[in-house]
């Protein structure tokens, strides 16, 4: 299914791509798509299309820092963090109510994505249909795991000293701003946002969480204790336990999560937007 382009500015100067496929019905959710840390947002190209195909619509957003075009690489002269990245969330659901006004939008969040999706939600009340968190956790060192306290310290110094995080070098993530890095190693270290944390126990929206089998990247302590964080949200479930699908490649094969995702929004976003 062809897709609609629309570029995103910001007041920096820089602008990113948000990409758009139209579902047949006008009144059908669009799945707003937060992609994981340092992940393109072709790798979810497949995914969008076939969301799509199936009835819904899907907006896929470009991180800051990894658009195809019109962003800045990273690096001394030009931080950011998950503050700037969860702006740049909220810049995504307008143009996305502009291009689909009879849409109700649902977060998707992949990963860090996931976090950032659910800032974007305490931060912004009233303003999402629904949530869905895919392969998504916190990583905090209590419900992660011990070892991402000094592995996340040791990230956060680097970035620090380079002025970057040389994420492609040590085979986690691309090339970061050293502030998302500083603030994904404050939630492993305090299991807290940088912002929004206030407003999570009120956030009283439909929530999917998609899990995959074997997930080192988001172990199910993680993931759980990154749902506990809305205790007020109503939660449905999806335990992906299918060959070839890992952390990243659930995208890769919408034919496995695609339903999963078309028949919850059916039953509960339509339901309560």
């Amino acid at each position: 299914m062809s897709a609609t382009e629309i570029v995103l500015e910001r007041a920096e100067g820089t602008w990113s791509t948000l990409t758009v496929w139209s579902a047949s019905d006008a009144t059908a959710p669009v799945v707003l798509v937060v992609p994981a840390m340092g992940m393109p947002a072709s790798y979810y190209h497949r995914f969008g299309s076939a969301l799509a195909d199936a009835g819904v619509h899907c907006s896929l957003m470009e991180l800051r820092g990894h658009e195809a075009e019109g962003g800045r690489i990273p690096g001394r002269g030009y931080d950011f963090g998950y503050v700037d990245m969860v702006a740049d969330v909220a810049d995504a659901v307008t143009a996305t109510r502009s291009a689909l006004p009879e849409a109700p939008v649902v977060l998707l969040g992949h990963s860090m994505g996931g976090q950032l999706a659910t800032m974007y939600a305490a931060l912004h009340p009233d303003e999402a249909a629904g949530v869905v968190l895919a392969a998504s956790s916190t990583p905090h060192w209590r419900t992660w795991s011990p070892w991402i306290l000094p592995v996340s310290a040791a990230f956060a110094a680097t970035g620090a000293l380079l002025g970057h995080f040389p994420g492609q070098r040590v085979r986690f993530a691309g090339r970061e701003a050293r502030g998302v890095i500083r603030d994904w190693a404050h939630l492993a270290r305090t299991g807290r946002f940088v912002a929004g944390e206030d407003g999570l126990g009120r956030v009283d929206l439909p929530l999917l969480v998609v899990s995959v089998e074997g997930d080192w990247l988001g172990p199910a302590r993680a993931v759980d204790a990154l749902v506990a964080k809305l205790p007020a949200a109503r939660v449905e479930r999806e335990h992906l336990d299918v060959d070839g699908i890992d952390h990243f490649k659930w995208a890769r094969r919408p034919e496995v999560v695609v339903p999963r995702i078309v028949a919850w929004a059916a039953s509960t976003v339509r339901a309560t937007a």
